[in-house]
């Protein structure tokens, strides 16, 4: 199996708790959906972001897609990424507010792609299913789920044939932003460094 497959960023939030476009939010000059973007490119044949709007980030270089039904959350995004895949059998999903993701992560999950499985993800106490592999396989399962009110991705991969894989040892060094407060954390200790 190829080493490169499409990768599904998801910022369609509404960013909420963050206070305005989190995927804007600017960490050492560069707006944090490129910083996402940038972690993926070694292993992605290409990059879509899944938004809200068709043009929400073409002007940072990035092709997006507009969710298909707006406001359904990660599931939802998946199932828009899913519909817009194409032949390939497998896509990465992300969410724009990822800090620090290792390429051996990303390795990781490739390595563990099965026949027969339907998504790979890491597990420590819960799931991680928003740096995963998605099988292509699971367009149908993830409507169904959001046809009866389902929107939780965790048990999308635990009704799926499935790996799960243990955390990597350096999982902690990433960050999820998802509260401003959190950003001007990370400029402070950056800038003692």
């Amino acid at each position: 199996m190829s080493d490169r497959v499409p990768c599904f960023v998801l910022a369609g939030g509404q960013s909420s708790r963050f206070g305005s476009d989190k995927a804007r939010a600017l960490v050492k000059g560069r707006p944090l959906l490129v910083h996402v973007a940038r972690a993926l490119v070694a292993h992605a044949s290409r990059i879509t972001v899944v938004a809200a709007r068709a043009d929400a980030y073409h002007d940072l270089g990035l092709r997006t897609i507009a969710d298909r039904i707006p406001g359904l959350g990660p599931l939802g995004g998946l199932h828009t990424a899913l519909a817009d895949l194409g032949r390939a059998p497998w896509l990465l999903l992300c969410s724009c507010d990822w800090l620090g993701i290792a390429p051996a992560w990303i390795e990781e999950l490739l390595r563990h792609r099965r026949p027969g499985t339907r998504a790979v993800a890491f597990r420590g106490r819960r799931w991680e299913p928003l740096l995963a592999l998605y099988h292509r396989e699971l367009l149908a399962e993830a409507a169904g789920s959001l046809a009866a009110g389902e929107r939780a991705l965790w048990r999308l991969i635990e009704r799926a044939a499935h790996v799960a894989l243990p955390l990597p040892p350096d999982w902690s060094r990433a960050a999820q932003i998802n509260w401003r407060h959190q950003l001007d954390d990370l400029a402070r200790e950056q800038s003692v460094r």
